[in-house]
């Protein structure tokens, strides 16, 4: 059975609510496992793992939602590349909780095995650009707003400098103090998956533009030819 266009409508306005719980719950796994990191605050860990229970759930809700969509509506153009998209964006942040759920583990193995007690490099603000991302990117595809897409790739921008950066730094600590090379190896890839959540923000981008324009460019690529799939 077709379903009526006020349906449909109403359909996917229930599924950008549900995209902006996940990413609001999603945020807050970030935050909480970045600030276990930082401050040994590993209560919070605990949290992100119960949190990312509730984005998978969402995410099992969105695709099950686009799923009755396709099948029920049959949309065509615009419309099928809104529910497709909206399938693509709650993937993308299920995969951003797991990284938020990595952040977690490693800052608890961190502060478990007696590690320094301050961070060997300045990963606060490569977070906080991240969470600004994240927001970003789920305004733009919610509101349909394709001037945020530059924003977010600008800040991308920052949040792979800042990688590099403290990545190049995090060697140079373990090279010079071998007592550190744990720390430093943890911390290597706690910003890693800070730099992978980015990406993922940049990928819902990507879909806010395909959602407008019905051309899908891989703006990371264009930026660096070089750079790896993620």
């Amino acid at each position: 059975m077709i379903i009526t266009r006020a349906s449909f409508i109403q359909e996917l306005s229930e599924v950008d609510r549900k995209l902006l719980r996940m990413g609001g719950t999603v945020r807050g796994m970030i935050v909480d496992a970045v600030n276990a990191f930082l401050n040994g605050e590993m209560h919070l860990v605990d949290a992100v793992f119960r949190q990312d229970d509730v984005v998978d759930d969402l995410e099992d809700d969105v695709e099950l939602t686009c799923m009755r969509l396709l099948a029920l509506q049959q949309p065509m153009a615009r419309d099928l590349r809104r529910v497709n998209s909206a399938s693509r964006v709650a993937s993308e942040l299920e995969r951003m909780a797991d990284h938020a759920v990595e952040i977690g583990r490693y800052a608890r193995k961190i502060h478990q095995e007696c590690f320094p007690p301050r961070p060997l490099v300045d990963v606060a603000n490569m977070a906080y650009v991240t969470e600004q991302m994240l927001d970003d990117s789920l305004t733009a595809f919610v509101h349909h707003d394709i001037d945020l897409i530059e924003r977010i790739c600008k800040d991308d921008d920052i949040v792979d400098a800042e990688y590099k950066n403290n990545r190049d730094q995090l060697i140079e600590v373990a090279t010079r103090d071998s007592s550190l090379v744990g720390a430093a190896t943890y911390t290597l890839l706690i910003i890693g998956s800070i730099e992978r959540i980015a990406d993922h923000c940049t990928n819902i981008a990507e879909r806010v533009g395909y959602l407008e324009t019905g051309s899908l460019r891989r703006l990371t690529r264009q930026r660096n030819p070089e750079r790896e799939d993620k």
